[in-house]
């Protein structure tokens, strides 16, 4: 704080002896004319009177009159001639002509034309006012330190606060705020503060979750391959083959859960961090929604389900990454197939303002109205309603919510019309022609 007080102090002093230094040298210089007016009505009768006592001797008896006059005044007076007066510039000289009283540029002097030609040079007498002027100017100096300590101390007391809350912060205590009022002068600092640190808690915390979500994923699959590896290795020589190749199979499917959840993460991590960039492309809702039923409708076939899919506008082209898009779509559709219990709807609607919604039902079990905020969250598991039905998330609908906000849409969920889950991705028309079947219409013959 001391070194801040010191700082600040020695800027104000010097800020103070350059305006001090700027009225001598740039203000009086810029309105002499304007106070040597006002100063010639106010000495308007002294003149006057020294013209009247002067004019009234010539020669030697005007220089006797004026050394008497000396005795009784505190300026100094001296005769000079209108040569002498060269140095005080053509328009003092043009007033002096004219019989005006005249002030030098420093105030210290002036010039009274009599009417003979001659000149009263006025001087003030140099009093010494030393004293009193390092009075004034300690006194000055003295009132701006008091200022300054109060300043800094009202600042200080909230910027120490600040300080220590980020002191608390960064030893680990994430919950830590600053916590000034509104009326604080740092207040938007501090709030500023408060935000990241709120958004840096978030962050930790889901780093958190998804680590223990992680480990606990990783360890039904390890704990199945460690389990059949050691089945494998206690068989002996006359095993049965099938029931070996049945052991491998499972070995298999075990690995590929690993890579899946392994390529899953990475893909999440690089959807947070932007690294996957979004390459737009016109495409229409048709082929994205083609494409995505022709892989999910013989997983719906196997498990006896029917899949209906509606299209406002199947040929409104829109500008999106198909790729991320699909992808999106076919983990909804998938956590749908997965939940339902005899249909799986897939829509995609196209409003007034050209904004796409995609949407995926099922008819399987509600997911409870508390917990939709909070299932796109990474490895989140939810007990759906009803048959108490543990529903595995996983990392599939925090990557949709990713993909949907890379093109500056969303991802919401609501209740279905049968009861299930009703999972709509919009996104904004970042760019859309119109139908393809209204151009051919539009088109002569």
């Amino acid at each position: 704080m001391v070194r801040s007080l010191l700082k600040l102090y020695l800027v104000l002093i010097l800020g103070v002896a350059a305006g001090l230094a700027a009225i001598d040298h740039v203000l009086i210089p810029a309105y002499h004319q304007q106070l040597s007016e006002t100063e010639r009505e106010r000495e308007k009768s002294y003149s006057y009177l020294l013209s009247l006592y002067l004019e009234r001797y010539e020669g030697d008896r005007r220089r006797a009159a004026l050394t008497r006059l000396q005795d009784h005044a505190s300026e100094g007076f001296a005769l000079i001639g209108m040569d002498a007066a060269g140095h005080l510039g053509e328009r003092r000289l043009r007033d002096l002509r004219d019989g005006k009283l005249v002030f030098g540029t420093d105030g210290d002097d002036a010039y009274l034309p009599l009417r003979d030609g001659q000149i009263l040079h006025m001087s003030n007498r140099n009093l010494d006012y030393t004293n009193i002027e390092l009075i004034a100017y300690a006194l000055l100096a003295s009132t701006t330190l008091l200022a300054v300590i109060a300043w800094l101390f009202y600042h200080w007391r909230e910027l120490n606060a600040l300080r220590e809350a980020a002191r608390q912060f960064g030893s680990g205590k994430l919950s830590t705020r600053a916590g000034l009022s509104r009326r604080s002068n740092v207040y938007q600092l501090a709030r500023q503060f408060d935000d990241m640190a709120s958004r840096i808690e978030a962050s930790v915390l889901q780093q958190r979750e998804m680590i223990h979500g992680i480990s606990h994923e990783l360890k039904t699959p390890i704990t199945r391959l460690e389990f059949g590896i050691a089945l494998l290795q206690s068989g002996d020589g006359k095993q049965d083959p099938a029931r070996r190749a049945r052991g491998l199979e499972k070995l298999r499917v075990d690995v590929r859960e690993l890579d899946e959840l392994v390529t899953e993460l990475l893909t999440l991590g690089q959807l947070e961090q932007g690294a996957t960039p979004v390459r737009p492309t016109l495409v229409t809702s048709a082929e994205m929604i083609d494409g995505v039923v022709a892989v999910v409708a013989r997983d719906a076939a196997d498990r006896g389900l029917v899949l209906h899919v509606r299209n406002s506008r199947p040929y409104a082209r829109h500008r999106c990454d198909p790729r991320l898009v699909a992808r999106a779509l076919l983990k909804l559709c998938r956590n749908a197939i997965r939940n339902a219990r005899g249909t799986v709807v897939i829509e995609a609607h196209t409003d007034a303002s050209s904004t796409l919604s995609l949407v995926v039902e099922d008819d399987g079990p509600a997911v409870p109205p508390e917990e939709r905020a909070c299932i796109f969250e990474p490895f989140h598991r939810t007990e759906a309603s009803g048959d108490r039905h543990l529903s595995r998330v996983g990392l599939d609908l925090a990557i949709v919510r990713r993909i949907a906000m890379a093109h500056g849409g969303q991802v919401s969920l609501g209740g279905g019309e049968a009861g299930g889950a009703r999972f709509v991705i919009t996104l904004p028309a970042l760019y859309a022609l119109p139908d393809t079947e209204a151009q051919a219409a539009a088109q002569p013959g």
